[in-house]
């Protein structure tokens, strides 16, 4: 067994003492989950838009989960399980499907950012931003602005909130505070 691997073994064992019984979420719960992970998301992808081209790989890589995670808080508030994918424009098929909607141009950017975040139109190339390509590859595509990212993410978590049961309402409403926050890097 090498190093690594014992270090593993030992962590691995001590995860396992601290390690609770798991239960079912609601869904409701679930939607508030995932429209936090988008917040949150774009909270960071919005500190380094302020740094200007210098992260726009990572920070393209944070906008595209986040839109991905708005778009699982409206899966998950129709009491369905948002499916383990990243491409944006097939999520964005399925939230279409339960009602939820965007305007034509809002669509448009997220076919942009889905070439840059999931599989490059040109090259087909996937998931660029995470991973190497073993060929030469520009990033190309058009240039998204994160103000029009955010006004997309907020307005799916606004949607899935509106589907929840008014018992959660308080809880969706400390969402602003940390929109409150995100206008604060926007």
């Amino acid at each position: 067994m090498s190093k690594i691997e014992k270090a593993q073994s030992k962590i691995k064992k001590l995860y396992e003492l601290v390690n609770e019984p798991s239960f079912p979420i609601q869904k409701e719960m679930q939607v508030l989950h995932w429209a936090y992970i988008a917040v949150n998301f774009l909270t960071a992808a919005s500190i380094l838009d302020k740094k200007g081209h210098y992260f726009i790989n990572p920070k393209l890589q944070l906008t595209g989960h986040a839109i991905e995670c708005s778009m699982k808080a409206c899966i998950a508030s129709v009491a369905a399980n948002p499916p383990n994918k990243h491409d944006l424009v097939q999520l964005y098929k399925v939230i279409d499907k339960h009602g939820f909607h965007l305007d034509d141009r809002s669509q448009a950017l997220i076919v942009h950012l889905n070439h840059h975040y999931y599989q490059d139109f040109g090259t087909g190339t996937k998931f660029k931003l995470r991973y190497p390509t073993e060929t030469t590859e520009s990033l190309g595509g058009a240039y998204l602005h994160h103000s029009d990212i955010v006004a997309i993410s907020n307005t799916l978590i606004e949607q899935a909130a509106s589907r929840v049961p008014n018992i959660l309402d308080e809880m969706f409403r400390t969402i602003p505070t940390y929109r409150a926050n995100l206008a604060k890097f926007v």
